[in-house]
C-alpha cells in the first residue's frame, strides 16, 4: 500500500476498491447490453426475411392445393388449406411463446458479480478475509 494510503482512516481505504469494482461492473454491463442488442437485432433481420419468405411460399403452395383440386374439390381444399395454415400458425404462435417465456433474463452476468461483490463487501466489513 502506498504512503498516502496509510494516511488514510481505516475506514476510507475500500473506497478506491469500491470504485474500481463499480466500474468493472458498469464496463460488463455495457459488453452485455452492447452483445444483447446486436443479438436481438440480427435474429429480428433474420426472422424478418424469414416470415416473408414464408408468407410467398405458403401462399403458393396454398393456391397450388386449390388449383390441383379445383374441378371436384375446391371448397373443401380451400378450407383444408385455411385449417391447415391455422393450425401451424397456432402451433409456432405456442413454440414463440414457450421461448420467449424461458428466455436468459438480461444481465445476468452483472447480476452475479454484483451480488458477489456484495457478499465481499459484507465480509470485509466483518474482518473476514
Amino acid at each position: 500500500m502506498s504512503a498516502a494510503a496509510h494516511d488514510l482512516p481505516p475506514e476510507r481505504h475500500g473506497l478506491p476498491l469500491l470504485a474500481a469494482m463499480g466500474r468493472t461492473r458498469l464496463e460488463l454491463a455495457a459488453l452485455e447490453l452492447e452483445a444483447h442488442i446486436l443479438r436481438s437485432t440480427g435474429s429480428l433481420m433474420l426472422g424478418g426475411v424469414a416470415v416473408v419468405l414464408a408468407l410467398i411460399s405458403f401462399a403458393f403452395f396454398g393456391i397450388a392445393v386449390i388449383a390441383l383440386f379445383w374441378d371436384t374439390h375446391r371448397i373443401a381444399a380451400a378450407a383444408g388449406v385455411v385449417l391447415g395454415y391455422l393450425l401451424l400458425a397456432i402451433g409456432i404462435a405456442a413454440h414463440a411463446r414457450t421461448r420467449w417465456t424461458s428466455r436468459p433474463a438480461p444481465f445476468s452476468a452483472t447480476l452475479r458479480e454484483l451480488e458477489l461483490d456484495r457478499e465481499a463487501i459484507r465480509d470485509l466489513g466483518r474482518g473476514v478475509s
